[in-house]
């Protein structure tokens, strides 16, 4: 008798979820800003920001892919770090945006920087709150061993 189940995979979530991690290899651009800091054209206090999204930059298509084809605890635990980290930094690009006193990055100056990074931020917010879920959790973290 097989009494395995025919559960469905949260194909959408996890489409939606790899293509908003693999939408963040943008950042890897972040480093003209490192450079830029380095040299004394922006604010010294662009560096840190520029830097973590160098890494999330770097790290997209790797935690994309995880999402994408992993199951286990490694992607599902990947996945939800790298959204931390990812909000952490927008968090911390809109923190200098509005204390910094030097000049800012081309790509960081503007009214609409502070909107883009709380929209992404929300964005990355749902994006933790849909890998927690009980059909992810279980989609990642399900034994898969066949019961008798």
């Amino acid at each position: 008798m097989n009494t395995q189940s025919n559960k469905k995979t949260p194909r959408v979530a996890i489409i939606l979820l790899s293509v908003l991690a693999l939408f963040q290899i943008v950042r890897l651009f972040a480093f003209t800003i490192i450079q830029d800091a380095l040299a004394g054209k922006v604010a010294e206090s662009w560096t840190f920001p520029a830097m973590m999204d160098v890494f999330v930059g770097a790290c997209a298509l790797f935690v994309a892919l995880g999402i994408w084809r992993g199951k286990g605890l490694a992607p599902w635990v990947s996945a939800i770090v790298f959204f931390c980290l990812s909000i952490s930094d927008h968090i911390d690009a809109m923190t200098v945006t509005l204390t910094s006193k030097g000049p800012a990055p081309a790509m960081m100056s503007g009214s609409g920087v502070i909107p883009q990074l709380v929209v992404m931020s929300i964005l990355e917010i749902i994006a933790l709150w849909a890998l927690t879920t009980k059909t992810m959790r279980e989609h990642y973290l399900a034994d898969n061993h066949k019961s008798a």
